[in-house]
């Protein structure tokens, strides 16, 4: 009987999984907030791309719940990994600041980098933050992102790194 009970409960977690980053995804501040009282892990993985609550609400544009899984300890830094290629070593790269970006989330990359995101992060398909910003004409998060030492993939290849 035990281990039915056992089985039950690892499907009910299997069904529930992601629904932090499904509040992340809706900008549903209070879910958020509910799904970490109760102790969801604030840079668990999630999907194909294994993508972060942190990424779903930076692509989002929802700053308060950028804010509030960044003060319960998100990664500004995490990549997306594709984890269903074997030993998950086909990193796609995109951090949240890359999503951030892409989104043309001036506020939300003001936040991130502040925290530490790594303006230079570059995905497996060689672009920075930078590089994103230019590729989706968002120039005040380019300037941004120049402020702060950001450069464009090939100009880190000119300097060797």
């Amino acid at each position: 009987m035990w281990g039915i009970i056992q089985l039950m409960f690892s499907f009910i977690k299997k069904i529930f999984k992601g629904t932090l980053h499904k509040a992340c995804d809706k900008g549903n501040i209070e879910a958020v907030k509910q799904h970490l009282a109760d102790g969801a892990d604030v840079n668990a993985t999630h999907g194909y791309w294994t993508t972060t609550p942190l990424h779903c609400a930076a692509y989002g544009g929802y700053n308060e719940v950028v804010e509030l899984l960044i003060e319960n300890g998100a990664d500004v830094n995490a990549k997306i990994v594709n984890a269903k290629i074997e030993n998950a070593n086909d990193v796609n790269g995109m951090t949240p600041l890359h999503e951030a970006t892409f989104g043309g989330y001036k506020e939300i990359a003001e936040l991130l980098i502040a925290k530490g995101a790594d303006v230079n992060a570059k995905s497996r398909f060689d672009g920075t933050p930078l590089d994103e910003a230019v590729r989706m004409k968002c120039t005040q998060i380019a300037d941004l992102l120049r402020k702060h030492g950001g450069k464009t993939a090939a100009e880190l290849k000119a300097e060797g790194k």
